[in-house]
């Protein structure tokens, strides 16, 4: 049965929690309108795996290597396909997960390798050691953490947060409040609605629409844009250790600390404290 690919199915009406562990190789997801759960493995060792199902929970476990989970000896490619809105777990040592179709509340825990989640119905705790991570849309509250490796989240309903020690951090529409913590890399919001938080140790910073709440940046150095639709009230707190700001007109107010409140923009803040990177506040698209 050496290398032989392992196949299980499930008769599954309802939407299931699905539980993954895999060492190396990859795990691939696929939420559809399906009534059963088809798990398929293949690789050196697929005859090692256990797949069990407990009610309404399928578990499928890679073998475990002899310096612990994630060392085992070769990889293996794990296919499940799963009913819509499945619960999801997946861990991984270097495996790449790739989560397709709507799933519902999910974890992955990922060492290194990359990460790919099309769509989540509910909240999702993203964790990666290393590696780039994509998100197309949360419907609830959406927490990543990550050591190294770029983040791209397309749309977020409910609270974002999201910490990286280095790598570019690209959100498109956030509707709920933002707080992103990176040590190195660049972070540009597209739209905002809602208040968004910023630190960075290196890189720029870009919120290109917000369009209500509190903007708060901090930064050490890179520039820093908040674009502004007019009238709009939002409130900008931005500091950055080196750098210059430039307030654009058609926004209101002037450069400097305790800028007066603009007519129906709320009341806009900036400090500077040395000259090197821009801090800039101009007018957005509606």
């Amino acid at each position: 049965m050496n290398g032989e690919p392992l196949v299980r199915t499930f008769d599954t009406p309802a939407r299931i929690d699905l539980y993954v562990e895999n060492g190396a190789g990859r795990i691939a997801v696929v939420a559809t309108d399906t009534t059963t759960t088809h798990v398929l493995v293949a690789g050196h060792r697929a005859e090692e795996v256990t797949i069990t199902r407990d009610r309404y929970q399928i578990s499928v476990l890679a073998p475990k290597g002899r310096g612990g989970l994630f060392r085992g000896d070769s990889s293996l490619d794990i296919e499940v396909e799963v009913p819509l809105g499945s619960r999801l777990i997946a861990k991984s040592g270097s495996a790449d997960v790739d989560v397709t179709g709507e799933v519902g509340e999910t974890k992955v825990k990922c060492g290194s390798g990359q990460v790919r989640v099309e769509r989540v119905a509910g909240d999702a705790v993203l964790d990666t050691g290393s590696g780039d991570l994509e998100v197309g849309s949360v419907s609830g509250a959406l927490k990543v953490r990550s050591g190294s490796g770029a983040v791209g989240v397309g749309a977020t309903a409910g609270t974002t947060s999201i910490s990286s020690g280095s790598g570019d951090i690209r959100i498109g529409r956030a509707a709920g409040s933002v707080v992103v913590k990176t040590g190195s890399g660049d972070l540009e919001i597209q739209e905002s609605e809602c208040d968004v938080a910023t630190s960075t140790g290196s890189g720029a910073v870009a919120v290109r629409n917000a369009r209500r709440g509190r903007i708060s940046a901090k930064g050490a150095s890179g520039d820093i844009l908040v674009g502004v639709p007019a009238g709009t009230p939002v409130w900008t707190d931005i500091s950055t250790v080196s750098g210059r700001v430039r307030l654009d007109a058609a926004v209101g107010g002037r450069a400097g600390a305790g800028c007066g409140p603009r007519r129906g923009a709320g009341d806009d803040r900036v400090r500077e404290r040395r000259a090197r990177p821009c801090v800039t506040v101009v007018t957005a698209r509606r």
